[in-house]
């Protein structure tokens, strides 16, 4: 399955975690996600490929030194964006894995279980905690189109994968359920990742999880 990973322009990322960190530390932290997912996905032996995509051409170039190809978004809006860099692709895949780039604690197991999970023509959804969606394996790529950003966009992409008369599967995973956008965020991935080996962990430390939970 071939797996796609989108991010926007670095300047502006992550502003709600702007009570926490500075622009800077924000940037160095979207990047440092970045890898670590990036990482993970690499790893997984049922990706045939991995790519990111993005028009941030410093995010382009950490895709590239991690080994990852880079697919551009045009400058639009996310679901646009996906659409556009679908028809980028030199051939369209069987298969295509949508991957939030801000999993703090993302495995290789998790990327593994969203291609596993995803029937034979349907879709899988990667569930986040506030029933939006991490990630999103769709069979064929073009059986739906995304809806990131939709209230409840879990429920969303189920409802149009049974529109299109296709099968929705929900995965459920804490890997897959924990998005960094907010100091809540910031605080429970500190707590889950604890002792743990992680790229982000190196830009925020303890005090800022302590602060988050004021």
């Amino acid at each position: 399955m071939h797996v796609l990973i989108p991010i926007k322009r670095l300047d502006t990322c992550k502003q709600r975690l702007s009570g926490v960190l500075d622009a800077g530390q924000r940037r160095a932290l979207m990047l440092a996600l970045l890898g670590d997912v990036l990482q993970r996905a690499l790893a997984a032996p049922s990706a045939t490929a991995v790519a990111v995509v993005t028009d941030d051409p410093v995010a382009a170039e950490a895709a590239r030194a991690a080994g990852a190809d880079v697919v551009s978004d045009g400058g639009l809006p996310w679901n646009e964006g996906l659409v556009h860099a679908l028809a980028l692709l030199p051939e369209l895949p069987p298969a295509v894995l949508f991957l939030s780039a801000d999993l703090p604690t993302l495995s290789t197991d998790d990327v593994e279980a969203m291609i596993a999970t995803c029937p034979p023509r349907g879709i899988a959804i990667g569930r986040a905690h506030d029933a939006g969606t991490n990630a999103l394996a769709l069979r064929p790529p073009e059986v739906i189109v995304p809806s990131f950003g939709a209230p409840r966009s879990s429920a969303v992409h189920a409802a149009l994968a049974a529109d299109a008369g296709v099968a929705a599967v929900l995965v459920d995973r804490p890997g897959l359920a924990l998005d960094l956008d907010t100091p809540s965020d910031l605080a429970e991935a500190l707590a889950a990742s604890a002792g743990g080996v992680r790229a982000w962990r190196t830009i925020v430390h303890h005090p800022a999880a302590e602060a988050s939970r004021c």
